[in-house]
C-alpha cells in the first residue's frame, strides 16, 4: 500500500486526511480539558433546549465531564480516520473513513436541530466535501496488484525515483522519454512493469499520477515534466481515458512532443501532422467503442499506425485485475504488455 501523503497529485485526498488530523488533535485536547471538569462545556454545537435542561451547576459539570470523554474517544477515531485516508488504495480502510464521515455528518445535523451557528455549519460543509472526495476516490479505483511494488525499486540498469508527478524510471536512454497517463479509476502504479521495461530498453519513462485517479485532471501534468527534464523527444502514452488526455495535451502543444501513443483509446480532435501517432488495442477489448474508434480515424495525422494485439483485452495493459465489462483475454497480461512494449520500441526507433 502507498501513503497518499507522499503523492502530491492526490492533494484533495491529502487535505481530507489533514482535516481529520487537525480535528483529532483538537478533540483529544479539548476532550481532556472538559473531562477534567475545570472548564465549562462550549454549548456552541448543542441544541438550546438541551442546554436549558442542564439547570444546575452540578448537572452541567457532570455532563461536561461525560462529553469530555466522548470527545476524547471521537478524537481517537478521527485520528484513525486520518491514518486510513493517508494509507490509501485500500478499499476496507477507505470504507471505514467513508462510514465515519457519514456518522460525523449525522452527528452535526442532530446537534444543530435547526440552530444556525457558523462553526457547526462549516464543519458540516467540510464533512460533505470530504465524503464526496472519498466516494470518488474509493469507488472509482482499481487497485494495483501487489507484485507491482518490485518494479518501483531500482536495480543496476534502472533507477526508479519518486517525483512530484509520480515516478521516474531512468535507464540508459538519454534522447527519448515516455510520459504515461493512466486510465481513469486505475491506480497508476499498475503500469509500473511496462514503465520499467521501457527504461530497461533505453527509453526513460515517467509514470504520472492524477488527482482522484481521474485521467482528465492530469492533462497539463506533462508540461511540468517537459520543462524540468532535457530530452529531444517526448512521447505521450495513455491508456483508455488517459489516451484522451494525451490527445488534449498534444493537440494544444504540438511542439512539445514527438508522438502520441494510445492503448485502447481514440482521438476526439485533430492531431497535428507533425506528431507521430501509434494506436494499440486488444482484439478481445469489449470496453473500447469500436464504432467511435473507426470514426475517429479522420483526426489522425499522416504519420500514424494501428496495431491489434490478438487475444488481448482492455485490462491487459496494466496489472489491476479485470475491468468490469471487459472481454476475456486469450493471452496473459505479461504477454500483452510485452507485445505492447515491443511494438512501441520498434515504432519509436524507426
Amino acid at each position: 500500500m502507498n501513503w497518499i501523503i507522499n503523492e502530491p497529485h492526490n492533494l484533495p485526498v491529502i487535505l481530507c486526511g489533514l482535516f481529520y488530523s487537525i480535528l483529532c488533535i483538537f478533540s483529544i485536547v479539548t476532550g481532556l480539558i472538559y473531562a477534567s471538569g475545570k472548564k465549562r462545556l462550549n454549548p456552541l454545537e448543542l441544541p438550546d433546549t438541551f442546554i436549558k435542561s442542564l439547570n444546575t451547576k452540578d448537572k452541567y459539570k457532570k455532563f461536561t465531564i461525560k462529553m469530555g470523554w466522548i470527545t476524547f474517544i471521537v478524537g481517537i477515531f478521527q485520528g484513525l480516520t486520518a491514518l486510513a485516508i493517508f494509507k490509501g488504495y485500500n478499499i476496507f480502510l477507505n470504507i471505514y473513513a467513508i462510514l465515519f464521515t457519514i456518522f460525523s455528518i449525522i452527528s452535526v445535523v442532530i446537534k444543530l436541530k435547526g440552530k444556525i451557528n457558523a462553526f457547526p455549519l462549516s464543519k458540516l460543509l467540510f464533512y460533505i466535501i470530504i465524503l464526496l472526495v472519498l466516494l470518488v476516490n474509493t469507488f472509482s479505483i482499481y487497485p494495483s496488484d501487489k507484485h507491482m511494488k518490485k518494479y518501483l525499486k531500482s536495480n543496476e540498469e534502472v533507477k526508479v525515483t519518486k517525483i512530484k508527478e509520480g515516478y521516474f524510471f531512468d535507464g540508459k536512454g538519454k534522447d527519448t522519454a515516455i510520459i504515461f497517463i493512466p486510465g481513469a479509476g486505475i491506480e497508476y502504479t499498475s503500469y509500473s512493469k511496462m514503465m520499467f521495461d521501457f527504461a530497461n530498453n533505453g527509453i526513460d519513462s515517467f509514470l504520472v499520477g492524477v488527482p482522484l485517479n481521474i485521467a482528465l485532471l492530469g492533462v497539463k501534468t506533462p508540461s511540468s515534466i517537459i520543462k524540468r527534464y532535457d530530452y529531444n523527444n517526448y512521447y505521450l502514452v495513455g491508456h483508455s481515458l488517459g489516451g484522451l488526455a494525451t490527445y488534449l495535451y498534444g493537440s494544444d502543444n504540438p511542439n512539445d512532443i514527438t508522438g502520441i501513443i494510445t492503448l485502447a483509446a481514440y482521438p476526439t480532435k485533430k492531431i497535428p501532422n507533425n506528431i507521430q501517432y501509434i494506436s494499440i488495442y486488444g482484439s478481445e477489448d469489449k470496453i473500447l467503442n469500436k464504432e467511435k474508434y473507426n470514426k475517429s480515424k479522420k483526426y489522425l495525422p499522416n504519420n500514424s499506425s494501428t496495431h491489434i494485439i490478438t487475444g488481448g483485452n482492455h485490462s491487459g495493459f496494466a496489472n489491476y485485475g479485470n475491468q468490469l465489462g471487459d472481454g476475456k483475454a486469450k493471452i496473459t497480461k505479461n504477454n500483452q504488455q510485452k507485445m505492447s512494449v515491443d511494438i512501441i520500441l520498434q515504432e519509436i526507433k524507426k
